[in-house]
């Protein structure tokens, strides 16, 4: 387990970081020098990817995070005051439903609540459970990862739920920034 870090040392949040892009940005951080905490709805999963980086020496501590679930949400952002007082960096990764299968006329509308409450709405409860924290930071940072597949001047009729929700999001980061 990673100990208490050095006021000095700066401590990054990585959702839905025990495989793909989310992985690798844990990674990256941490041997940058950050204490990274690395976000995964499944703990043992998020152990098991943990495990090489800790073993390397690298500040990596892996977390139980469903971004989909408020008290998911506030359990770890009690946990990073109690344990760090404070967080430099979120990267709300986590990102889900690639729906390749369906078109926007008739679309599974199950299926797009699913993705907007993982790729729209988790961020969204992210940077609201973490702002505190990010303001106790000299360098507060939110990195919400997005896709090609979100931008309105070349969306195309295909991944309806995937689409919406990360064009959604890209809503959202522009709100936010301009906001804070």
């Amino acid at each position: 387990m990673v100990e208490a870090t050095s006021p000095s040392t700066l401590v990054a949040l990585v959702t839905g970081a025990n495989r793909g892009i989310g992985l690798e940005v844990t990674r990256q951080l941490a041997q940058a020098g950050m204490t990274v905490i690395l976000g995964s709805r499944d703990s043992a999963k998020g152990e098991a990817a943990a495990a090489p980086m800790i073993q390397a020496g690298l500040g990596v501590l892996p977390q139980p995070l469903d971004v989909t679930d408020p008290a998911s949400i506030a359990r770890l952002a009690e946990f990073v005051e109690q344990r760090f007082g404070r967080l430099d960096v979120l990267v709300n990764n986590a990102g889900i439903l690639y729906d390749t299968w369906q078109q926007a006329s008739n679309a599974d509308l199950a299926v797009v609540q699913e993705a907007i409450a993982t790729n729209t709405l988790g961020p969204w409860r992210m940077a609201q459970a973490f702002l505190p924290l990010l303001k106790l930071s000299p360098r507060g940072r939110i990195v919400n990862v997005s896709s090609g597949a979100g931008a309105l001047s070349s969306m195309g009729a295909g991944t309806p739920a995937y689409s919406t929700s990360k064009a959604a999001l890209n809503a959202f980061t522009r709100l936010l920034a301009a906001e804070l």
